[in-house]
């Protein structure tokens, strides 16, 4: 310590420290403003803009609302994992996303499920930066901040529309994988809690299953291997968390009369009635995609299905060498000199890439449409991979760089550069999630939304409170659009006091289904018009047309 230090500079020192405290904790507070802007002020906008649940929204809303019924969803919502034989017939794993939605769905009916899809969304990700502060520092946090802000530029998708199981289930998984990092640095406590955000990351989406899994493996592993735990009680409390997040799904496979996680093991190639799949060679091609020098980061996620298959496609068969070796070189490095933070992110890393890997592998050959969502996980786990290692320089590079002498002044300095960023990547990331072109999202059909409200109240004037099928006669180009409408409504009149039953093809596994004695409402639509309805006394095949109700 030097003379100016003890002496002169004694004086002004509370001066200089209260702006660096306030820096401190601004620096802290910064990364959960940009977590709930980014997430709350483009579903605050759609809310006011009309946003109804249609289409895959209305088919999470409508069990989602069930869940304080006799008979509560078991399962998750219906997916397209399973291609194109079983789409209507299976379920993703488990109800907690469902579960967790039905609170705000029935303090609000109308917007409640998107609401709710936001706020529990920001506050995965809030704990997640929490754990990261405390575990790594307030520098992880900011980090984990600004990969927000990325995704959302990169992929507004999840921003526009956190309802939507795959969105819902990608941003729990960026939580997911943040505890992870921070239970393989040692800090077991924290398991319980991963074992809970894993849990709700799987039962969203299956597509995120692989990754979850073995990152959660890799964690506690790791985790293990690098701090000798003094006691079991996360052992207890995380056993104890998995029984109350698996029981619903394990009892409906053990007594269900049609076993769900049967039915999801043929969808993906595994057991006796196994589908085709693409093969390890496509999952290849995805890992080797997760750190091509095409950076994920810094380009826009494909959205439709042929382009996000040709943008996994096109990487050399290769490149998945290069890039798994590197990474294990890496960990093996890092464990053998007890480099704990690139320790834990290259085993995370390894295994969610594993996890990708397996993923692609088994996709349904006859379902090329689930590569709309998939590619969620490659973009993730793509940024996990820069981010590691940038980290793994960084770490190795540390001894030979010349620390500045004013060590205070680059601190303060460092502090306002990582506001300013933070503040202009959430400026970016609100202008991409909120132009035009990002309001296009997948399910941000508002003319549909205020459509399917208008077919809602009218059902409401024409029907007595009760009993109701509910059918489109669509002419048009959008193959989709009449079975979204139906839905839609269903979901209205559901909250409203309603029993709307939906076609057997539409249906699914929403438990609507038609009861022929009761009042049919027929509606018209041609393109994105409502032209009519018709209203009939009970349901009558012979006049609607059997082939499509």
């Amino acid at each position: 310590m030097t003379i100016t230090e003890t002496t002169g500079a004694a004086p002004q020192e509370p001066e200089a420290v209260a702006p660096r405290r306030g820096l401190d904790v601004a620096v802290r507070a910064a990364p959960y403003a940009v977590v709930w802007l980014i997430l709350l002020v483009p579903t605050i906008r759609s809310m006011a803009r009309g946003w109804r649940a249609i289409a895959d929204d209305a088919k999470i809303a409508i069990p989602a609302w069930n869940t304080f019924s006799l008979h509560p969803p078991l399962v998750g919502a219906s997916t397209g994992v399973a291609g194109t034989n079983g789409i209507q017939n299976t379920a993703n794993p488990g109800p907690l996303e469902l579960w967790l939605l039905a609170p705000f769905e029935h303090l609000d009916p109308a917007q409640g499920a998107l609401i709710g899809a936001a706020i529990l969304c920001a506050a995965a990700l809030s704990f997640a930066v929490y754990v990261l502060q405390k575990s790594a520092g307030r520098w992880a946090g900011v980090l984990l901040a600004l990969v927000v802000a990325d995704l959302a530029i990169v992929s507004v998708t999840p921003f526009t529309d956190p309802l939507w199981n795959a969105s819902f289930a990608s941003l729990w998984f960026l939580s997911f994988l943040a505890v992870a990092f921070a239970v393989g640095l040692g800090h077991l406590k924290y398991l319980p809690f991963l074992v809970f955000i894993g849990s709700v990351t799987v039962d969203a989406h299956l597509s995120f299953a692989p990754s979850t899994v073995l990152a959660f493996v890799a964690a506690v592993v790791c985790g293990l291997v690098v701090r000798r735990p003094e006691n079991f009680r996360w052992l207890w409390w995380s056993i104890g968390v998995a029984v109350v997040c698996w029981i619903a799904p394990v009892g409906q496979q053990l007594f269900g009369s049609q076993p769900n996680g049967t039915q999801l093991l043929h969808s993906v190639g595994i057991g006796a009635a196994a589908t085709k799949t693409f093969g390890t060679t496509l999952g290849f091609h995805a890992l080797s995609r997760t750190a091509s020098l095409g950076a994920v980061w810094a380009t826009a996620r494909p959205n439709l299905p042929l382009p996000a298959y040709n943008d996994v496609v096109q990487n050399g068969n290769l490149g998945y060498l290069v890039v798994f070796a590197g990474l294990l070189v890496v960990m093996v490095l890092a464990w053998r000199q007890k480099r704990r933070t690139v320790l834990s992110l290259t085993s995370v890393t390894v295994a969610a890439a594993l996890g990708v890997a397996l993923l692609y592998g088994h996709v349904p050959a006859d379902y090329i449409l689930s590569f709309t969502w998939i590619n969620f996980v490659v973009w993730i786990v793509g940024i996990c991979v820069w981010i590691t290692v940038a980290a793994a320089v960084v770490s190795w590079a540390r001894p030979y760089v010349t620390l500045p002498q004013d060590l205070r002044k680059a601190r303060l300095a460092a502090g306002i550069g990582a506001l300013v960023l933070m503040g202009v990547a959430t400026v970016v990331a609100l202008v991409s999630v909120m132009s035009p072109s990002g309001n296009r999202g997948d399910l941000l059909d508002f003319a549909a939304m205020h459509r399917v409200q208008n077919m809602a109240d009218i059902v409401e004037t024409q029907v007595p409170q009760g009993r109701v099928g509910l059918g489109v006669r669509y002419s048009g180009d959008n193959f989709f659009q009449s079975a979204g409408d139906e839905r839609g409504v269903a979901y209205l009149l559901q909250a409203a006091g309603w029993t709307p039953g939906l076609p057997q093809g539409v249906n699914g596994l929403l438990g609507l289904p038609l009861h022929p004695a009761s009042p049919f409402v027929v509606f018209k639509e041609h393109e994105e018009q409502l032209t009519g309805f018709e209203r009939y006394p009970r349901y009558t095949p012979s006049e609607l047309g059997a082939g499509r109700f």
